[in-house]
């Protein structure tokens, strides 16, 4: 114990003395620092060479520290700023620091090149990949959700599943998603892609910039670099995993067996009656209370499901060769409770060589093994729909099997399922394979000045899938007495030959550049299928040679399309302060009958801040003004969808003739299915005007758009004369406009660093001709007579169509005061009674018919947003981000199963409690008795509601850290929660809703066997060696 005191009183000596003699050796080093304005910079950072001692500048700009004598240097830095080493001198020291211009220095990647952020005519969004790798999401356009302005991002909570993406709208009835490029290969999708994989995001949103890519670029471009090594770059491995759970979140609460009850005998009717006794005296209640009442969502959703994601990366380089090497394993369950899950192996490698200071060569592959088991979404309907009065499983149900379910069918219900039995009577497996090989050669010439690069792309995918029902019963009703196998079979293969020569060179202030290029390329797409019954059981056997064939179940689809591309790109700037850009694209295709087309484009830039009239003013350190224009191709039409399918014979021809006859024979006559139209690529021309911005010495960054984008030729199915059948054509324009808004401010107050970043965008869109047509009308499968939409020159495309909900008739007085009602009652055997809906007589007439019929909403949003926070202290760092849209509608078709059912489906908690049960008690919600009514089953405005949330999109707080001393490792351990909170008035699960093409076109924004988006919560770790 003596000798451990004395230990620490011998070193608390020498500290003293140390700390004496460095004090008695040391110098005040004072001065003040100013921007290249003059004015003075508050919150520098000033710290001396070789030591810790630091400090940071006042609001007059000075500071003063204590320096040792052997000192000869300070380093000063400032957020906004260039960072300097200056030698210490005797006296106040007086340092000047210049703007940053890191962020205009910033080499952005366009089509086929790359430019300086500064020099850009055209509004490029780059995105920060740090801060896309913070979201815990296998889909790399999931993780940028809401922080890029002018796209929109809809997700899907199905495992594996990939989102709609809209950039500035919709322009098209057929595809809206973008054209992906993934290092020079086109993709229609990047589900496929590891997030950690990427280098470089840049989202080509107008028509100027994405001209160069010609028909495939009407709904804007995503370019994706992945990752490559540097020269002379020391071997660095990265290891990153994160481990977590996903939960539902805003869980829909369903009417209880109370409610349920209550609801059922409101609509005096005896079928239903009937059941609700039959299930109470079942499953053990009495009268009418039942003791019976399940949750259905509790059922089928589980409480937790697993994610997890582990990846390494290698990178590094000599003195000629570069390489990056990377491995991925993804995992997530499905929060339904049965089989639905998704992995995916990802693996990339890139490999560079320099052999001469002329030339280049270089490989890299991105490739893909998925396994996706997917989910039977009828399960969450079924869930919505089914009664809560008949429990999940029935051990005395002796014809159920192999699972012993209750079938509603016992209790006399013929529109219910079970739920579980529909999730769990589902396997759908799907294995696919993908890879991305690209080879170039890169010469370069004329002391650089001109470059050649030759460059193959390709892309290898396939997709096993496999369907299989088995022999089932939940007897009594439905089920199935054979057991039935699809097997499908896709395969893919794709090439691009890029040839591109380049030439850049400069004379005095005087810059520019030229691109020629020419692209060669052939998509094949080939499915097969197969099906049989009787399949047994037993997944070794699961092919269609162990059952019974059915030709019903054979077939087989494919496409091959080719094409050829001229283009070039010049650009000219004047001492970076006169900015053009201009580009040129002729495509030529296979697809249609007429083969070329040809989009061009140009862009102007301004750099006002470099203007001598703007060297004297304080406000704005940099200041620019773009403008452009384009044109662009959409190939996503349908080519073959013009030309004629002829029918003959009785059963499918007109007749003509009399069929009264004594032979009552037809005559044969034929009928045309289609009629050939000459069908081309819709084209979408596009102006843009905008500025971009940086103030306060850099801290304040932002931008500011203003778009106008018009689609000619836009393709879709109208009405055919004299038939019965529709004509696919270039029939229809529209116009996308609106503002795009971005807003950024870093800075920091001693140790604590911050950044605020926030963006926003609106949207009008609007049919501008339909031909001759004075409207179409379309809507969700199987229910486009119930529901509509309806296009309309002068309002958006495919808007809900109906009548409008003004409330609820209160009294009998009030009923018979209402002409609408009065006339209804006078022809109606069910007449409308206190508690029916009531609706908008528009034109006052007295008689509600079509003419009453209303726009009730779009389901593009007005407005889309997102704003997010980061802060760093010291080790420790944490972001938020949200996101949101406002101004969009959803048809709720949940609730609208109630319009078809002949018997009481149920209906969620809200609305089952909230039913009108006398004079005063709501104007919102009809009664029970009115919803089996047919006044209440007609398209109306209360089945449509608001699809305005708040999402909280991403929280993350992360702890950095080396370990080691010889060799140490970076460190940072992260908590991560995804979408833990929303705020939304809509009442279902989530108001993200996608597009449905299951209609062989695109219907958006109806609910129904909709995926909820769950939350994530995980912890990771990332290590750096």
């Amino acid at each position: 114990m003596k000798k451990k005191f004395l230990r620490i009183f011998i070193l608390f000596v020498l500290s003293v003395i140390t700390h004496l003699k460095i004090h008695a050796q040391s110098r005040i080093v004072k001065g003040t620092v100013t921007d290249d304005k003059n004015a003075p910079v508050i919150g520098a950072t000033i710290g001396v060479k070789g030591t810790s001692i630091g400090t940071i500048t006042g609001e007059a700009g000075t500071f003063s520290l204590s320096a040792p004598a052997g000192a000869d240097s300070i380093a000063v830095s400032a957020v906004g700023f260039e960072s300097q080493v200056i030698a210490i001198t005797p006296g106040n020291m007086s340092i000047h620091l210049t703007t940053s211009r890191t962020k205009l220095d910033e080499v952005v990647v366009v089509g086929y090149g790359t430019q300086k952020k500064g020099d850009l005519t055209a509004p490029i969004s780059t995105v920060n990949t740090e801060s896309m790798l913070k979201r815990t999401t296998a889909n790399p356009m999931e993780a940028i959700q809401g922080s890029v302005p002018g796209v929109q991002v809809v997700t899907n909570g199905a495992p594996g599943s990939s989102p709609n993406v809209r950039i500035r709208g919709v322009g098209s009835f057929n595809n809206e998603n973008p054209l992906y490029v993934v290092d020079g290969m086109f993709v229609s999708d990047i589900s496929f892609l590891n997030p950690n994989d990427i280098a470089e995001m840049s989202i080509l949103k107008d028509a100027s910039a994405a001209a160069i890519y010609g028909v495939r670029a009407a709904n804007g471009v995503v370019l994706i670099t992945t990752k490559k090594g540097k020269l002379n770059m020391k071997p660095r491995i990265t290891y990153n995993a994160y481990v977590g759970i996903q939960k539902p979140v805003n869980v829909l609460k369903m009417a209880n067996g109370e409610q349920y009850t209550a609801f059922s005998l409101g609509r005096k009717s005896t079928a239903d009656s009937g059941t609700v006794l039959l299930s109470v005296q079942k499953f053990g209640g009495s009268g009418l209370n039942p003791s019976t009442s399940t949750d259905w969502y509790d059922v089928i959703l589980r409480k937790s499901a697993l994610i997890t994601n582990h990846g390494i990366d290698i990178q590094g380089g000599g003195e000629k060769v570069t390489y990056s090497v990377g491995l991925n394993y993804t995992y997530q369950n499905g929060i339904l409770n049965a089989v639905n899950d998704f992995k995916r192996y990802n693996g990339r490698v890139q490999l560079e060589a320099k052999p001469t200071e002329w030339l280049k060569v270089g490989f890299s592959a991105v490739f893909n093994n998925t396994i996706t088991n997917s989910p039977n979404n009828s399960a969450f309907l079924d869930a919505y729909t089914a009664s809560p009065l008949f429990p999940v499983y029935d051990s005395t149900n002796v014809n159920a099997f192999p699972v012993k379910f209750t079938a509603a069918s016992v209790i006399g219900r013929s529109d219910d399922k079970n739920p579980m039995a529909t999730a769990y009577y589902n396997y759908n497996n799907s294995k696919g394979f993908q890879i991305l090989p690209t080879l170039f050669v890169e010469a370069s010439f004329w002391r650089n000045k001109i470059t050649f690069k030759s460059q193959l792309s390709q892309v290898y995918g396939s997709l096993l899938g496999t369907q299989y029902r088995p022999q089932m019963n939940l007897g009594p009703g439905p089920g199935s007495t054979v057991s039935h196998l699809t097997s499908t079979q896709e395969r893919t293969t794709n090439y691009i030959l890029d040839n591109l020569l380049t030439y850049r060179d400069s004379r005095g202030a005087s810059h520019w550049s030229l691109l020629l290029g020419q692209s060669t390329r052939e998509e094949r797409w080939r499915q097969t299928w197969a099906g049989a019954d009787n399949v047994p059981n037993v997944k070794e056997a699961w092919y269609a040679s162990q059952g019974t064939p059915n030709a019903a179940y054979y077939g087989e689809n494919g496409t091959r399309n080719a094409g050829i591309s001229f283009f070039t790109r010049g650009t000219y700037d004047y001492d970076n302060k006169y900015l053009l850009t201009a580009t040129f694209r002729a495509d030529g295709s296979s697809k249609y009958q007429t083969k070329w087309g040809y989009f061009p484009s140009v862009g102007l830039g301004w750099v006002i801040s470099k203007e001598a009239f703007m060297r004297d003013q304080k406000i704005f350190d940099f200041l620019k003004l773009r403008g452009s224009w384009g044109q662009l191709g959409n190939d996503g039409v349908n080519a073959n969808a013009g030309y004629a399918v002829v029918k003959t014979g009785n059963s499918t021809s007109a007749v003509f003739g009399s069929t009264a006859g004594a032979s009552g024979q037809y005559i044969p006559g034929y009928t045309v299915n289609r009629f050939y139209t000459n069908i081309s690529w819709e084209v979408v021309t596009e102006w843009d005007g905008g500025i971009d911005f940086e103030m306060v010495r850099g801290k304040l960054s932002g931008s500011v758009d203003y778009y106008n984008r018009k689609t000619t030729k836009a393709a879709f199915y109208r009405p055919f004369p004299f038939t019965y059948t529709t004509i696919y054509g270039n029939w229809a324009d529209m116009v996308n406009s609106g503002w795009d808004v971005s807003l950024s401010w870093n800075d920091k107050i001693g140790e604590l660093g911050y950044q605020i970043g926030a963006n926003m965008s609106t949207l009008k869109n609007k049919v501008t001709s339909l031909g001759s047509l004075p409207s179409s009308t379309s809507g969700f499968p199987e229910w486009t007579a119930e529901f509509p939409n309806r296009t309309v020159v002068g309002q958006p495309i495919n808007y809900f169509y109906g009548y409008e909900f003004t409330g609820v008739y209160q009294t009998q007085q009030e009923v018979d005061k209402d002409p609408i009602a009065a006339n209804y009652n006078q022809s109606s055997s069910s007449p409308i009674l206190p508690g029916f809906p009531k609706y908008k007589d528009q034109n006052g007439d007295g008689v509600l018919d079509d003419k009453d019929r209303i726009n009730m909403g779009s389901y593009l949003p007005k407005i889309t947003y997102g704003f997010n926070i980061g802060l760093t202290y010291k080790k420790f760092d944490f972001s938020a981000a949200f996101q949101g849209v406002s101004g969009n509608k959803i048809l709720n078709l949940n609730r609208g199963r109630l319009y078809k059912a002949s018997t009481s489906l149920n209906l969620d908690e809200k609305f089952a409690s909230n039913l009108w049960t006398g004079p005063g008690s709501t104007n919102k919600y009809p009664s029970a008795y009115a919803i089996g009514q047919g006044w209440f089953k007609v398209s109306n405005s209360f089945f449509v509601e608001s699809g305005a949330y708040l999402r909280v999109q991403n929280i993350q707080l992360g702890y950095n850290f080396n370990v080691g001393k010889v060799a140490p490792v970076a460190m940072r351990v992260f908590a991560t929660a995804d979408r833990p909170f929303i705020f939304t008035k809509y009442n279902g699960f989530t108001p993200e809703v996608g597009t449905n093409t299951s209609a062989g076109y695109s219907v958006s924004g109806y609910d129904s066997n909709v995926y909820p988006v769950s939350s994530s919560y995980s912890l990771g770790v990332r290590a750096t060696f």
